[in-house]
């Protein structure tokens, strides 16, 4: 009956004298550091001598997939041993076959697909590799959960148990169980049945519960990011590759413009020479640019599932997007916003609360010895991860606001230099039909036009993707934590 007994308790796997708390380390994002801390509060366990010695052919299989020989693993007192011919394996040893992977078919190119933002990120956070891995994550979470219920149940089934076997008599106690009520209840301290274990357990219980949706939110921001992210460089892509081909009309114009002064005697041949330079430039612009679409194209289409090739017609334009886009919060608005929902910060405050049960867990023992102040130590630590966590997060909410404001003047800059070229441009033109300015001050002009238009459309994705940034901080966030 003792070893039956014995069983039921040790059957809880309640090892729970260790408490390890693994929370995303701090960053410039503002996440909570892990205090990665053991708190050790019950048993040790110790290994002497040889652990385990194997003597002669260890393990032997045939064909010589595997060859082990000569005292294959020999631990002694200080190493373990291995002769050379430990490990042998023949060129036969491992074999996969044509069919050993499977399900390894490409996606098949449809009809040209008309796709939105909104619609891309719809997909992305409900079909594809992402979704079903934040799906599964979210079961993990729950199942984790019920994990930490069952194990509040089993210690106070254990207690309730001992509780009745206390007010029983001794004797009998002993004659059915073959030890008293106070040894059986210091073997189930052993195996972690305790009130503060219980504490800890529930704890844990009610921040997974509470936080598993949380979790999965801060999944489907991250997918949200990403998706939001391919879709601006594809159509920033776009865009260069439009201003890279108007471009090259503008300079074909002027060379033939130049060229047929040339011929009338107007302009030398080294303008000519100058004009054909720039169309060149302009011709090796386009094709750098619509090689870096295909490739944006292909990796969106890898991301949503879709054949590499095909044809998908984006909907949104930069410059809609950044028009349509919300004044951004304030600072302190945002701060506050997220100072209540960062998981991060839910975590070191758990951490808190353990390591504080913990340091009550061992009040018995002397306040300088190593336990106590082990345990004192890893409480000061967690305390220290938390508030450095909130401090962390309102340094980085406030710097992605200022963010937002530089890009935000970044783009009326850019439209400004725009205008400004663009007019410089019409002016030098209208000089140079009088002969008043050279084709290479004309050339340098539609130079300047090109690239304020490429500065454009950086600083309409860049501001974009500023705002993505600054709401998804003032949440939840895009990364999640253990439970």
């Amino acid at each position: 009956m003792k070893k039956k007994y014995i069983c039921i308790v040790l059957a809880s796997n309640l090892i729970l004298g260790s408490a390890t708390l693994a929370f995303a380390a701090t960053d410039t994002t503002g996440a909570a550091t892990p205090t990665g801390k053991a708190a050790t509060t019950t048993t040790e366990t110790a290994t002497t001598s040889s652990a385990v010695t194997t003597t002669g052919s260890a393990v032997l299989t045939t064909d010589s997939a595997v060859t082990i020989t000569n005292s294959a693993v020999t631990t002694t007192n200080s190493a373990v041993t291995a002769t050379d011919s430990a490990i042998t394996t023949t060129d036969s040893a491992v074999t996969a076959s044509d069919s050993a992977i499977t399900n390894s078919v490409t996606p098949e190119k449809t009809a040209t697909k008309t796709l939105s933002l909104k619609e891309a990120i719809q997909i992305m956070k409900t079909t594809g590799t992402s979704a079903e891995t934040a799906a599964l994550h979210r079961q993990a979470d729950v199942a984790v959960g019920n994990g930490y219920s069952e194990t509040v149940s089993k210690i106070k089934k254990t207690q309730d148990n001992l509780d009745l076997l206390s007010s029983l008599p001794d004797s009998w106690v002993e004659s059915n169980y073959g030890e008293s009520v106070v040894e059986m209840a210091y073997q189930a301290q052993l195996a972690g049945v305790s009130s503060n274990n219980k504490k800890i357990m529930q704890l844990r219980r009610d921040f997974a519960r509470n936080n598993t949706e949380n979790n999965y939110q801060a999944e489907l921001n991250q997918i949200e990011a990403d998706t939001i992210s391919i879709y601006y460089k594809v159509l920033l892509a776009q865009d260069n590759l439009n201003i890279a081909k108007e471009n090259l009309t503008t300079q074909q114009k002027t060379l033939k413009n130049v060229q047929a002064k040339k011929d009338v005697g107007l302009l030398s041949k080294k303008d000519v020479l100058q004009a054909q330079s720039a169309v060149a430039d302009a011709e090796s612009a386009v094709r750098s640019a619509d090689t870096k679409l295909k490739y944006a194209k292909m990796s969106f289409n890898y991301l949503l599932g879709y054949n590499v090739q095909q044809e998908v017609v984006f909907t949104d334009t930069l410059d809609n997007i950044a028009a349509a886009a919300a004044e951004a919060v304030s600072a302190d608005t945002a701060v506050n916003n997220a100072l209540d929902n960062r998981i991060e910060l839910k975590g070191a405050k758990l951490a808190v609360q353990v390591y504080e049960i913990l340091l009550e867990d061992v009040k018995a023992y002397p306040k300088n010895s190593s336990t106590y102040l082990n345990a004192q130590i890893n409480l000061a630590e967690a305390q220290k991860t938390s508030k450095d966590a909130y401090s962390k997060i309102e340094i980085d909410i406030r710097n992605k606001a200022d963010l937002v404001q530089d890009k935000k003047a970044a783009v009326e800059a850019a439209k400004e230099l725009l205008t400004y070229a663009t007019e410089g441009v019409r002016l030098v033109q209208l000089t140079n039909e009088e002969g008043l300015s050279t084709v290479e001050e004309l050339l340098a002009a539609q130079v300047n036009v090109y690239k304020a238009k490429l500065n454009l459309a950086n600083a309409n994705s860049d501001y974009a993707l500023a705002l993505k940034s600054y709401e998804f901080a003032q949440g939840v966030g895009t990364s999640r934590i253990p439970l």
